[in-house]
């Protein structure tokens, strides 16, 4: 029994003698060697639609035609060409100016017509023969009622025309809208309004002159009653000439002749 113990502590002893021996791991031993691994290098990334080629489409572009060389322009080809493109410019608008006045209005057409009918009746009036040197001015001497005037506006109408006494007109009704009624008939000539010489009201009453006698007769048939502003007109014979000094006279004289004064 004590051999025994003396046996293993005699084996331990020789075990912890071994171990205090033993000189251990170097230093080298320590610090192992890493192994030497290749880093690797940075790849660049590359998209995929361009990686890969487009495949061709079945439209293809059409090749280009060169008809001629191109052009050198040196100033004086380019003023001679500025100068071009704005005379093309005004012959356009020229052009579109013309066409504009070609579209006569119905408003443009009357206008047209009454400065004609002015025209005309300015050169048959016995003003226009003066001023031709056919005729010398004379004073348009006026008697009626015991009063006796003158009346300078008779040489603005034909004293050989056709004329209408045209009654009973509204204030409303001026020249022109007088002249627009009776102005169907070709040889219309004039329209007045007679007015108030200082308050420029209407007096109620005008004349309408014709240059033909059929004219005359069919404007008193067919416009005679008919509407001319907010009233039926009354129309009859002018008797203009009955009122000139030098006719009453003259039947004043035939009068005492026959001894009825």
């Amino acid at each position: 029994m004590d051999k025994s113990l003396e046996e293993q502590l005699a084996l331990f002893e020789s075990e912890i003698s071994s171990i205090t021996n033993d000189p251990g791991p170097s230093s080298s031993a320590e610090t192992r060697a890493v192994p030497n691994l290749a880093v690797p290098k940075p790849t660049s990334f590359v998209p995929h639609s361009l990686v890969v080629k487009p495949k061709p489409s079945g439209l293809v572009a059409p090749s280009a035609i060169i008809e001629s060389a191109p052009t050198l322009y040196n100033d004086e080809a380019r003023k001679k060409a500025e100068r071009k493109a704005m005379e093309e410019a005004e012959k356009e608008k020229m052009k579109a100016i013309i066409e504009m006045k070609s579209i006569a209005l119905p408003a443009d057409i009357e206008l047209a017509a009454a400065k004609k009918t002015a025209v005309a009746a300015q050169q048959n009036s016995y003003l226009g023969a003066v001023l031709r040197g056919e005729k010398k001015m004379k004073r348009f001497v006026r008697t009626g009622g015991g009063q006796v005037w003158e009346d300078p506006s008779l040489a603005e109408w034909d004293p050989n025309d056709y004329r209408i006494f045209c009654g009973d007109l509204g204030n409303e009704v001026s020249d022109e809208l007088l002249a627009k009624a009776f102005r169907k008939y070709p040889s219309f000539q004039k329209a007045k309004v007679i007015r108030d010489s200082r308050t420029n009201k209407s007096k109620g009453y005008g004349f309408v002159s014709f240059k033909v006698q059929d004219d005359f007769v069919r404007a008193m048939r067919e416009m005679d009653g008919k509407y001319v502003g907010n009233r039926p007109i009354k129309l009859r014979k002018s008797n203009w000439k009955d009122r000139n000094i030098g006719v009453v006279r003259k039947k004043e004289k035939v009068k005492k002749k026959l001894g009825l004064i």
